[in-house]
């Protein structure tokens, strides 16, 4: 791998610019990035490891059979030693699914070949919550085994290739970097490099019961910045808490979210997510009858969100036991259920995860081929 950078976690740096710039940009110098682009492009909260135990930061103990362990860290370069830039994460074998470690847009998918070492691998570009940009880097992946695209916005969790040893490896391995640019239009090679596990450790979603209904729809929303880490989903949210949802789950210009509660309120007035109208205490509890009047035009905007985590007839059902309809997507006014009701973080969430629906149902069964042309009739032979 290329020289490295000290391993320690650097300090962040906010790049509000780059989502309001007019003329398209080369992210990490090689992605066009068009406002249209840009305006679609997802907030990055908690993260996961990316292989093994997505909850277990991997060790450097015995491994068995499934279980990861960190064969390598990040380190220097010195005099007799070329440093690594990563962690290098292994179980001993091929074939792992590697996943997405956060929400992000796909910058490169290096294909067959060197490629300076990586061998295959797919690099993703991150917007994080307090406006830093970040890289993730997963290297050596086996070969024909990613199914992600230059251009594509891949969900926390995704898989997006399997564990290989493609390029400078001798064995089965993840080569896992992040990576912190100064500069959004510098290639991603040239940014520093941070300890991955350790930013990624910093980052997990909250532990949680795994009985509960809510649980998907937290962490959902947690890997989506859309709540902060630990929030209580039992508790209800403050109006400042759900314009602040809104403005990072919608499709708009804006690059930043405003520090004050009423210069926010004033910004999503100026893109026509709430009305001019809008009145209330931003600390007050956010009401129903919020929800009812502000999901139809986040609808219309348009979402940034990656799809619900939960498929649709599991979420209908959850959505008739906790809010009385099977698609608040659908039917918000159903949503309205008394002047000085409204609903607790989870059921915010699961209203916000409804919004962003579900994937394209992928189209199964074999292709339809073209009719073959008879052959030709020969004439007997004479």
């Amino acid at each position: 791998m290329p020289r490295s950078a000290p391993p320690s976690i650097l300090a962040p740096r906010r790049l509000p610019g780059l989502l309001a710039m007019g003329a398209p940009v080369l992210l990490a110098g090689l992605l066009p990035m068009p406002s249209e682009l840009s305006s679609r492009w997802g907030w990055s909260g908690s993260w996961l490891h990316p292989v093994g135990d997505p909850y277990v930061t991997p060790a450097d103990s015995a491994y068995g059979a499934t279980e990861y362990r960190a064969m390598r860290g990040v380190s220097e370069a010195t005099a007799t030693d070329r440093g690594h830039q990563g962690a290098d994460l292994s179980n001993g074998r091929a074939g792992g699914p590697v996943r997405a470690a956060g929400n992000g847009l796909v910058v490169k998918v290096g294909g067959k070949g060197w490629n300076r070492g990586y061998g295959r691998h797919v690099v993703l570009a991150h917007r994080l919550a307090d406006g830093t940009l970040a890289y993730s880097v997963y290297a050596h992946l086996a070969p024909g085994s990613v199914i992600v695209r230059r251009g594509e916005f891949v969900a926390t969790g995704r898989i997006i290739g399997k564990v290989g040893m493609t390029g400078r490896a001798t064995s089965p391995h993840l080569h896992f970097e992040v990576r912190i640019p100064a500069d959004p239009l510098a290639r991603w090679e040239n940014a520093p490099v941070v300890d991955p596990l350790g930013f990624v450790g910093a980052r997990l979603p909250t532990p949680r019961a795994d009985s509960s209904w809510s649980r998907p729809y937290l962490e959902w929303a947690e890997c989506a910045a859309l709540i902060g880490p630990g929030e209580d989903g039992d508790r209800r949210p403050s109006r400042g808490e759900w314009w602040r949802a809104l403005m990072l789950a919608t499709r708009h210009p804006l690059a930043s979210v405003s520090a004050s509660d009423e210069s926010l309120r004033a910004a999503l007035i100026g893109i026509k997510l709430l009305p001019e109208t809008a009145r209330g205490d931003a600390g007050d509890p956010v009401r129903w009858s919020d929800l009812t009047r502000d999901l139809p035009r986040a609808r219309g905007l348009g979402l940034r969100l990656p799809w619900s985590p939960v498929p649709r007839s599991e979420r209908a059902r959850t959505c008739r036991r906790q809010l009385g309809t099977d698609a608040p997507r659908s039917e918000p006014d159903s949503l309205a259920k008394g002047p000085g009701a409204g609903p607790t973080r989870a059921e915010m969430c699961l209203v916000l995860a409804d919004l962003a629906g579900d994937p394209p149902a992928k189209r199964h069964g074999p292709r339809r081929k073209s009719p073959r042309r008879p052959a030709k009739a020969h004439a007997p032979a004479g």
